[in-house]
């Protein structure tokens, strides 16, 4: 492999995560770094699938807090939380430099998953 190769990149092991997408309504918390809204995180009222969405507007801030969020919610599925309890476990926690921070009371519901994706495109 010389440096004009393209890397050929292999996963020999990830936890599974949530489904990535859903037809039941959700819950959604903004999620934040230095008070300004990132992205948000959801998941599903009646199915097994939650995931974060970055803000279209967030630029990099938005795109690597999704990374982070990557890793706490195959964390949480490993650990057994249904993904309404993976939403509400840090809430209220310490901001994280990369995940950021949700606060408290900030929960809420839409009828669907398109519904937050066009909140997050602004």
């Amino acid at each position: 492999m010389s440096l004009t190769d393209e890397p050929k990149f292999r996963t020999t092991f990830a936890p599974e995560s949530y489904a990535r997408t859903t037809e039941s309504a959700i819950r959604y918390v903004p999620v934040s770094i230095d008070s300004t809204i990132v992205g948000y995180l959801w998941a599903a009222v009646s199915d097994d699938a939650a995931k974060y969405v970055a803000r279209e507007d967030a630029g990099d801030l938005g795109a690597n807090a999704g990374v982070a969020w990557v890793q706490r919610l195959r964390q949480a599925r490993a650990n057994g939380l249904a993904p309404l309890q993976a939403l509400r476990h840090w809430v209220g926690q310490e901001e994280d430099p990369r995940a950021g921070r949700i606060d408290l009371d900030t929960e809420q519901e839409l009828p669907n998953l398109k519904a937050l994706e066009d909140l997050a495109a602004g």
